[in-house]
């Protein structure tokens, strides 16, 4: 097993019970809560070398990877538990210190991700991550909500 520390965060190889555990204890955000009702499917995120789980003092508390779509492109997601806000930047600079080894890694032309319309800390993470905006996706969340879809090319 792989384990890298970055600032007393642990990263891990990502498995399914990492997903599970977060979908139970999310990111305590009003816009996030609506998204605890959805169990969504942590397996489908499982993918070696492309996901990965962060540990705060021995407490899972954040996820991210990217999922391969087809060869070149990837959608890229993070799972986080309420405890992730005590952390916020040292989530993020994990997140995005390995994006571009991990695109460059995996021969990945683009990435994508959709990011709740009226989700403000999302949007900038995306852009932080230095993701476009390609749009508004109507109607696009499993509850009805509107998402945007960001992107980088490489």
């Amino acid at each position: 097993m792989m384990v890298n520390k970055m600032n007393n965060l642990i990263i891990i190889p990502y498995i399914s019970d990492h997903g599970k555990i977060i979908l139970s204890s999310q990111m305590n955000h009003i816009l996030t809560q609506k998204d605890a009702d959805y169990d969504g499917d942590p397996a489908s995120l499982v993918e070696d070398g492309l996901a990965f789980t962060g540990m705060y003092n021995n407490k899972i508390i954040a996820a991210g990877g990217m999922k391969k779509l087809w060869r070149g492109v990837a959608e890229g997601w993070v799972l986080a538990t309420n405890e992730v806000w005590q952390h916020p930047l040292i989530v993020a600079r994990a997140i995005k210190k390995n994006f571009e080894l991990f695109a460059k890694k995996n021969d990945l032309k683009r990435i994508q991700t959709a990011v709740r319309a009226d989700f403000k800390i999302g949007i900038r993470f995306a852009k932080w991550l230095g993701l476009k905006n390609e749009g508004l996706m109507k109607n696009y969340g499993y509850d009805g909500s509107d998402h945007y879809r960001f992107a980088r090319i490489f």
